[in-house]
């Protein structure tokens, strides 16, 4: 069966859509599960990159609740959003998930914060050492369990740095946490979409990373796989079968639905 549970649309003013398009394109490509998670607001529009804007939070939502009672028949709809955790806004993630009504938080840690309590983005590392605050972040995160979903676990893989003791390190610290909260890791395809790449230890896509995902063989962690898609036409596409293809030949099963 397929599924997604990693869908933005054009609210986060970096992908193309709206959401009956990603609904219609879903149908389409015969997924029976579509999770939408697009680039969540923070109140009073704290930027922490582009997303959408917290006065359509509202509209997201009532859009989604919309489409889930038009396409009932055709279709299974959650309402999600990726975040970024941050220990100041644990009352808003708890808003989210009661008052709001959304079924999931995906756990999206592009920014974050460092030891020194200020906010980095994981796109700027200055070395693998940020990798352990990255991933101390990110565990402190999980601890919280308000997130079901660790997207993109490796992205710090991103940047020029060859593999090192940090990311032995790092990665560690992330799947630990995943273990002990029982939270799903995913596979993310928008990674495979960047392109092959050239780093200091060979040619690579910038993530995931086969070196951090061929840990979890044996682990109790639960994995999926996440189109992470920025356009309707991408749902499920080369980038996404490249994942299922790479999780199998790692004996790894990615879960279908994530509330079982």
């Amino acid at each position: 069966m397929r599924v997604n549970y990693h869908t933005h649309t054009c609210r986060c003013k970096h992908a193309g859509g709206t959401e009956e398009d990603y609904v219609l394109a879903a149908i389409k490509n015969d997924i029976k599960i579509l999770g939408f998670s697009d680039h969540a607001p923070f109140p009073g529009n704290e930027n922490y990159g582009l997303r959408m804007e917290y006065s359509e939070l509202d509209d997201y939502l009532n859009e989604l609740d919309r489409l889930k009672e038009i396409y009932s028949d055709r279709i299974t709809l959650y309402k999600g959003l990726e975040i970024e955790y941050f220990r100041k806004n644990l009352n808003y993630y708890e808003e989210l998930l009661t008052k709001r009504g959304l079924d999931y938080l995906l756990l999206g840690e592009h920014t974050y914060m460092s030891d020194n309590n200020s906010s980095k983005s994981i796109y700027s590392a200055d070395s693998t050492e940020c990798y352990l605050e990255y991933a101390n972040a990110i565990s402190e995160g999980l601890a919280t369990r308000y997130f079901k979903i660790l997207a993109h676990p490796d992205l710090c893989m991103i940047n020029p740095f060859a593999w090192d003791y940090n990311c032995d390190k790092a990665f560690d610290i992330i799947l630990e946490a995943a273990s002990r909260y029982g939270t799903i890791i995913e596979f993310n395809a928008n990674g495979i979409r960047r392109g092959l790449t050239d780093y200091p230890d060979g040619k690579r896509y910038p993530y995931p990373d086969n070196r951090f995902w061929s840990r979890l063989k044996g682990s109790d962690i639960k994995v999926i796989v996440g189109s992470d898609c920025h356009n309707p036409s991408v749902i499920w596409d080369d980038a996404v079968n490249l994942s299922y293809k790479t999780l199998a030949d790692l004996q790894l099963t990615p879960l279908e639905n994530i509330f079982r």
